[in-house]
C-alpha cells in the first residue's frame, strides 16, 4: 500500500488537504473532514462514496472534488480504462481548494508521514485564491501524455510516486 499526504505550507504551518491511497491497482482520493471520497478500482469502476465522517454541516473544508475522466456510466458508477493499462496517462481525480484562509478552513498537519507532497505557498503568487490538485496515473513509458495534458507544471508543484506502475503523479496548479 502507498499513502501520500498532500499538504500546503504557509510559513511554518502545514495544513492537510488530501490523502491519496493506492492498494494494488485501487486508488482512493480522500479529502479530510469532507465526508466523501473518490475511488478508482482495478476493475475500472469509479465512484464517490460517503464516509460518514463529515464535519458539522457548514464546517466542511472549501473543496470541490471532481471525477477524473468519465467514460461509461453503469448504474451509479462509471467504468473507466483500467489503471494497469500501460497506455496513456489518465486523470484520476481533481480537487479545487479555496486557500484564502488556511488556518480557519483546514486542520494543521503534523509532518510525520513517510510520503508527503508539500505545496509551499512561497511558490505561489501572493494573489492566489484557489489551487487545483490533480491526481494522475502515468505509465513510465508515456510521461509525455501527462505533460501534453498538463503543460508547464513547475517541478516544485509536482510529486511523483514512481515505485509502482502506473506511476501516481500529483500536481498543484494555482489560480
Amino acid at each position: 500500500m502507498t499513502q501520500v499526504f498532500i499538504v500546503i505550507k504557509d510559513g511554518t504551518d502545514q495544513y492537510y488537504l488530501m490523502k491519496v491511497l493506492r492498494r494494488g491497482l485501487d486508488i482512493y482520493c480522500i479529502p479530510p473532514h469532507l465526508g466523501v471520497q473518490y475511488s478508482l478500482h482495478e476493475s475500472g469502476e469509479a465512484h464517490f462514496r460517503s464516509e460518514g465522517k463529515a464535519a458539522q454541516l457548514g464546517e466542511e473544508p472549501p473543496v470541490a472534488l471532481v471525477e477524473g475522466e468519465a467514460e461509461t456510466p453503469m448504474g451509479k458508477v462509471i467504468i473507466r480504462a483500467l489503471l494497469g493499462d500501460p497506455g496513456r496517462a489518465s486523470g484520476i481525480c481533481t480537487a479545487i481548494y479555496s486557500i484564502d484562509s488556511l488556518s480557519r478552513d483546514f486542520r494543521r498537519f503534523n509532518p510525520s508521514a513517510k510520503e508527503c507532497f508539500v505545496i509551499d505557498t512561497d511558490l505561489l503568487s501572493k494573489d492566489t485564491k484557489l489551487i487545483e490538485i490533480g491526481v494522475w496515473a502515468v505509465p513510465a513509458r508515456n510521461k509525455v501524455s501527462f505533460e501534453f495534458n498538463n503543460p508547464d507544471i513547475p517541478a516544485g508543484l509536482l510529486y511523483k510516486v514512481a515505485h509502482c506502475e502506473a506511476q501516481i503523479w500529483i500536481y498543484a496548479r494555482p489560480f
